[in-house]
Parts: C-alpha cells; structure tokens; sequence
C-alpha cells in the first residue's frame, strides 16, 4: 500500500536511504535520543512550570460545559466516548505498575506466538502480505523503514511513580512498519472544538486495533512484533524514512494521500522486510512560502521564520534543524480551551478531502511552479475555513426545514 503519488512526485533515494533525514534536517553529531519525561504532557505531570489546571479531568466529564459551539455536553459526550476504549486498554496496568500504554510504553496485548516461524518468503513478499494485512486492518497507507534508533526514546516515563528507566528494546528489531491511519475530515473542519477532538479520538482507537493486530499477525508467523503508538519512538521521523510524507512548518507529517489530517502507529519487528525510498512531492518548497499555519496560531506556537537549529525549550529535540513548534505555547492554549486545539491541521493547504480529483491535482500543482497559484486558489476559496459544529450535527439544517414548513403551511392555509 503505497501513498498515491503520480510518478513525476517520486523522488527515488535508493541509495541514500539512510542518509535521507540527516540531509534534510542537518542532524548534528551531538544529537542524542529525546526522553520521554520531557514530552509536554508528562511535563504537566512534574514540572511546576506546566500547569494542566482541569484540562485532564474534562476527559472524565467532570468539568463544567460551556455554551458556546462545539464546546457543549453533547459535544464532550461524543469526544470522550472515541477515547473510551483506547483509555480503557491503555490504562489496563496503570493502577498495578504505571504504564499507559500507547503513550508511555508499548502494548502488551499480544498472545505468545508458535514456537516455529512460518517459513521466510523473503523481503519483497513478506513486505508484500504485511502491507496487504495492514490494509485489511484498516491503515490508510503503510511504508517500511530500518528502525533507526536515534529516534527511540532514551528513557520513558511511568506517570504513576515518576520514575525514568531507559528505554530496552531487543537487539534483534531491526525494522518499523509505518501506518497512517486518516482522520475524519468533516469533523476537523470544526477544529478547534470538544466535538473535533472525536476524530482525534477515533483515530487513536483505529491506530490501536490496526498497530496491535498486526503485530499479533507477525507474532503469529513465530517472529518478534511491539505495537505501539505515541510511546517508544517518535513517528515522524520514522514515517518519513518509510516514505509516507513529508515534514510540514506546522510540526507534522504532510502526506500525499491525506494530508495532514493523520495520526501515525507503528509495528517494531525483526521479521526481514524491504524499505521503503522516502518521496519528495514539494512540500518543504510550499512551506517555505505559505504562512497559514503560524499565522493562524492564536498562541504563536507555529515558527514563521526558517528552520532553526536552537529548540525553543525542553521538549524539543536539540541538535537538529528544523521548524519546531513550541510546546509550552501550544499546550497552554489547550489548556485554557479545556481540549485540543489542531487549528493548523484545519487551515493547512494540504488538509483536502482527496477523493476529489481537483484536490489530487492541488498536490501537483503545490510541487511545482504553480504553488504560489495554489495557495492563491486556497485562500480565494477560502478552504480551512471553520465548520460551525451546529452544521456538523446538522441542527442548523433542521432549524431551517422546520422554518421553511412552517411558511409552507401558512402559505397554504391563507391562500
């Protein structure tokens, strides 16, 4: 399941695979590993400086609702039930040893495998049946990188007791099965809202049951296999290396297929797979131009500048260029709008339904000499525009039959 790209949007790096991040980002020899205890929402959890006031607790429906749009019971009532499962699972073990899984540490959800392995059809097919699996399990898009281990994490992070081990990965895993997993994208038209965090929600759910029943497929087969999520390694990166996008000003993966509107898992594994060449569809020359995203930052988190090299603080990583979003502003905005926020998904040019053929033909156009024309075409059209969440629950639709029936009837009655 490659991403949809038209053969002239393939940049093939064969060759230089591994190189491919270190080029693009000018990663420097002092580089080191990113500890988990410095992720923003385990910040919140011990650094004085992160304040989380109620943020945490509106996702038990403890907090007082608002009125306005998006922000309702209903509202949180629909969000909170898309994280209800992936909680559940994730918390399965934290009362007993502090784990939460998908976030923190990987899975433990899979049953022990045969004894044997099934036999090795070698890499081309073995990646071939994986990604087939995937599909079936409900990826959007799958891509295969050699597991670079700089972009483990150092240490993680128990949020029950503090404590920081270092990370331990068998010797013997040597590859990541990249997934992207789409969000809904009528809802994050609503962006930012209770309601919209329903996709974010959904996604994560579907990330989960795809990351762990594939990696219960390739346990199956007798091999080594670790689901896993936001936990054990940073995905960008990694999904970069296998070839299902690109890096965006915003902090996130652009992909060709569903643009930013994703979330990413993945499936550590020693079984023998064949890499993926990481693309190039122009994305970096569009955000050279583009603004959207910063400019549309209510909390000034998004660079507008170029690339930098020094992080904006600690949860950033150091020794590596690149646009970096900076995580205390954007979380402390979250945390006065009481959910998450997202708005530069919404606004981002590449954030299109792409079932639409003229919206595939946007990402051509981006790549080349024509972006200035498509930004142009998205700001006239005025696309990222937000979604009232009253036309998402389709009350304002209603509102406005009930009214035209009621004319209607009147009508009839005087004439």
């Amino acid at each position: 399941m490659r991403p949809f790209l038209p053969p002239q949007c393939r940049t093939r790096m064969a060759s230089d695979v591994k190189n491919h991040l270190d080029k693009e980002f000018s990663i420097e020899e002092s580089f080191q590993p990113f500890n988990q205890k410095n992720d923003i929402f385990n910040r919140s959890l011990w650094d004085e400086k992160i304040n989380a006031k109620n943020f945490f607790t509106s996702y038990d429906l403890t907090s007082n609702f608002r009125k306005s749009k998006g922000f309702d019971h209903w509202d949180y009532a629909l969000r909170n039930a898309s994280w209800h499962l992936t909680d559940v699972v994730g918390e399965s073990h934290f009362s007993e040893n502090g784990t939460v899984e998908g976030f923190t540490h990987y899975y433990s959800l899979q049953r022990p495998g045969p004894s044997t392995k099934a036999p090795d059809l070698g890499s081309v097919e073995n990646t071939q049946r994986i990604k087939k699996a995937a599909g079936i399990f409900g990826a959007g898009m799958v891509g295969i990188c050699e597991l670079d281990r700089r972009f483990l994490y150092s240490h993680q992070y128990n949020r029950k007791t503090g404590e920081n081990p270092q990370l331990v990965l068998p010797a013997g895993i040597k590859y990541a099965v990249m997934l992207i997993l789409p969000m809904n994208y009528e809802l994050g038209r609503t962006f930012p809202s209770a309601l919209s965090g329903t996709t974010t929600g959904a996604g994560y759910l579907q990330s989960m049951g795809c990351a762990n029943q594939l990696a219960q497929f390739i346990t199956n087969l007798g091999y080594e296999a670790i689901a896993s999520m936001n936990d054990t390694a940073l995905n960008i990166p990694l999904a970069i290396q296998a070839g299902l996008g690109e890096y965006g000003r915003h902090g996130l993966l652009i992909t060709p297929k569903f643009g930013p509107n994703v979330r990413i898992a993945k499936v550590l594994t020693d079984l023998p797979l064949k890499v993926d060449d990481p693309v190039r569809f122009g994305v970096k020359e569009f955000c050279n131009i583009c603004r959207r995203c910063s400019s549309s930052c209510p909390a000034r988190a998004i660079p507008d500048s170029d690339p930098q090299t020094v992080a904006p603080n600690l949860s950033s990583l150091q020794g590596i260029t690149k646009w970096t979003v900076n995580a205390e502003k954007c979380f402390k905005f979250w945390v006065g709008m009481n959910s998450d926020c997202a708005i530069c998904i919404r606004v981002c040019p590449y954030n299109k339904d792409y079932t639409k053929w003229y919206h595939r033909l946007g990402v051509r156009l981006a790549r080349g000499p024509f972006r200035r024309l498509m930004l142009w075409l998205d700001h006239l059209l005025r696309f990222g525009t937000r979604k009232d969440p009253k036309d998402w629950w389709g009350t304002r639709v209603w509102v406005w039959v009930w009214v035209w029936v009621w004319v209607d009837t009147w009508v009839w009655v005087w004439v």
